[in-house]
This record gives C-alpha cells, sequence and structure tokens, in this order.
C-alpha cells in the first residue's frame, strides 16, 4: 500500500476558488473526456478554470510526447519528474496563485503507477515528486474492468495498442492504482457513462464546498 501523507498537503497560494483536481486512471478509463466535461461545467458556473494535462506542452513534456518506444524505466522517470517540475513551476503554482481552479489529467499517481509497472518503486517515486510538487486537493481515480478499458483502447484507435496499453502492463498498472492509499484519492465507477462518472465527480465537489 501507497500511504501518501505530506507535509504540503493543504499548501494553497491564495485566492478564494483556489484548487487542484486531478484525474488519474489506466488508459481508457476516460480521465481526458471526463476532465473536460468538468472543466466546461466550472466554466458554465462561472469558476476560473484551467485544464491541462501531463505530459505537459513545456519542452520536456514536447520530447516525452515525441519518443518513438517507451526509454529504460529510469531514464522515463526522470524525464516525467524532470517535465513535471517545469509544469509545476510554470503552469501549475501561477494559476493557484491566481486562486484559479487546476484540474490536470494525470499527475505524479501516473509516474507511480506507471513507472511502477516497469520496476521501479512507486512509493520512492511518489516521494520524489513530494519535494517539489503541490499534493491535489482530490484525485479521481477513474476505475473499470480492465477488458472494458482494453474494449474502449480497441474501439476508439483501430486495434493499434502501444506498449503503454498492452494487457499485461496495464494489469500491473491498474494493481498499482488499486493499492494506493492516499487521503487524497476519491474513486470514481467509471464502468457506466461519463455522464454518470461526471455527476459522481460533482456531487464528491459540492460535499467539499464547491457551490456548482
Amino acid at each position: 500500500m501507497i500511504d501518501l501523507d505530506s507535509p504540503n498537503s493543504g499548501d494553497r497560494f491564495g485566492g478564494s476558488h483556489s484548487l487542484l483536481i486531478v484525474f488519474e486512471g489506466i488508459d481508457g478509463s476516460g480521465k481526458s473526456t471526463l476532465a473536460g466535461m468538468l472543466a466546461e461545467r466550472l466554466k458554465a458556473a462561472g469558476l476560473p478554470v484551467l485544464l491541462t494535462s501531463e505530459p505537459s506542452d513545456g519542452p520536456t513534456g514536447r520530447l516525452i510526447k515525441s519518443l518513438k518506444a517507451r526509454p529504460a524505466p529510469q531514464e522515463e522517470a526522470r524525464l516525467f519528474t524532470e517535465d513535471r517540475r517545469d509544469h509545476v513551476e510554470k503552469i501549475i503554482r501561477p494559476a493557484l496563485a491566481r486562486g484559479m481552479i487546476v484540474i490536470c489529467d494525470r499527475y505524479f499517481h501516473s509516474s507511480a503507477a506507471y513507472q511502477g509497472a516497469k520496476g521501479l518503486e512507486p512509493a520512492q517515486i511518489i516521494d520524489t515528486n513530494l519535494s517539489f510538487a503541490p499534493v491535489p486537493d482530490v484525485t479521481f481515480l477513474l476505475v473499470l474492468p480492465l477488458d472494458l478499458a482494453l474494449s474502449r483502447i480497441r474501439n476508439g484507435r483501430a486495434a493499434v495498442f502501444s506498449d503503454f496499453e498492452a494487457r499485461e502492463n496495464l494489469e500491473c498498472v491498474d494493481a498499482i492504482y488499486r493499492g494506493m492509499d492516499d487521503p487524497s484519492i476519491r474513486r470514481i465507477d467509471a464502468s457506466a457513462s461519463c455522464e454518470d462518472a461526471l455527476a459522481q465527480v460533482l456531487n464528491i465537489l459540492r460535499g467539499m464546498g464547491l457551490e456548482i
């Protein structure tokens, strides 16, 4: 079990709406779709929102996206950490300081799950990231059966699976996600429709005091 309890949890930088919301889950769980739906819903409610993702659009993030094959696990972890450090410094912290709601599609839990599935220690990856990355106010971990995730990937991408999406790898990633014991995590049933998953997310945010 990964127990994530950092002294910088709850560290906020001003503003009445400042929140860091993260979406996590295996490929095919609908993270990007749901993050976008939530961003639109919050904007419609008149709230200041920044939607971002990792790998980021910074120089290291663009390098990661351009790679044709996954590098060695240690190098991959280094690249994602370097990209996240830049992302936090240039995008996430400034937006939180302006009182914005930051919605991030993938964050350091992804590094723990995906590089952990390649043999690195998930807890060590998290510890490294906690030295510079703010802890999310809430992390929505989308949970669904592996076969359903693979079916969604197949339907959306013409049965072409990258190494990221191979069954054996996703099984390992899913197991690490399911073992995470982090007070910021709220598990969302992503096996139904996106609208149903969004309703679950909105109910949790309302319970946190967000008026939406």
